[in-house]
């Protein structure tokens, strides 16, 4: 899965204070800057983003698709290191993906629901298992503190599948 740019691009607004569209959706001011690098920008003020700006995709150095693969892969309970063997990724980079997507409740619980088919009971019960579950004082690094949550996902997973 890949993002798809003309969907993302429809719901872009421009964030500058002094744009008379600023905040404005579907006023036709949002035009492609470069579809390579996934950047529009505001034909009335000049103002260029990335479509992704504000979302758990932002700054990702690796395939959209690889991401929500190993996510995916983490919450249906299969171990960190076999994910990480399977998909050629590091634990330091899966606990990367994981703290964000933590940050981006919302949008996870989008996905949750619409590609993993769980209900809001399921949702609900995921999340506050994961934010209970915070890393000890004795976890340090970051490959600790990926199995940590990964192994929540996958006693939750467990539990509800």
């Amino acid at each position: 899965m890949e993002l798809d740019f003309d969907q993302y691009k429809a719901q872009q607004f421009c964030d500058n204070p002094a744009c008379q569209y600023d905040g404005k959706t579907g006023a036709d001011n949002i035009r492609t800057h470069s579809r390579q690098h996934q950047q529009v920008y505001c034909n009335s003020c000049k103002n260029i983003w990335v479509i992704t700006k504000g979302t758990f995709f932002y700054n990702l150095k690796a395939p959209v698709s690889l991401v929500l693969e190993v996510l995916r892969l983490l919450s249906e309970g299969m171990g960190l290191r076999a994910v990480c063997r399977t998909k050629g990724v590091t634990p330091d980079a899966v606990g990367a993906w994981l703290l964000k997507a933590a940050k981006h409740v919302h949008e996870v619980t989008i996905y949750l629901e619409r590609a993993m088919h769980l209900t809001q009971c399921q949702i609900d019960e995921f999340w506050s298992y994961i934010l209970k579950k915070k890393p000890g004082s004795a976890t340090t690094n970051a490959s600790e503190r990926t199995w940590v949550i990964a192994g929540h996902l996958s006693t939750f997973c467990l539990a509800v599948g």
